[in-house]
């Protein structure tokens, strides 16, 4: 699992080739607000369940996944009860 913790400050080209689209960090960025930061995940191969309780204690919004949608729901759950 892949993970990184970045604040408005921080987008930049430091993701690139990681399989997390650089227009959409660029854009993402540029709505923050002083003092916010995003969590991007980029999951290669893991066991779903493993990932979920590594994200436990993280509340926040899913914005876009390639996940099914059962497991998009699974996600907002977790993110939800934290």
């Amino acid at each position: 699992m892949f993970g990184a913790a970045i604040g408005a400050g921080a987008l930049s080209g430091k993701f690139r080739d990681l399989g997390i689209n650089d227009d959409f960090i660029k854009e993402l960025g540029e709505t923050f607000q002083p003092g916010t930061s995003a969590l991007f995940v980029l999951v290669r191969k893991a066991t779903p369940d493993k990932v979920l309780e590594g994200l436990k204690g993280f509340k926040g919004k899913v914005l876009k996944t390639s996940l099914t949608k059962d497991k998009e729901e699974e996600l907002r759950e977790v993110l939800e009860q934290s």
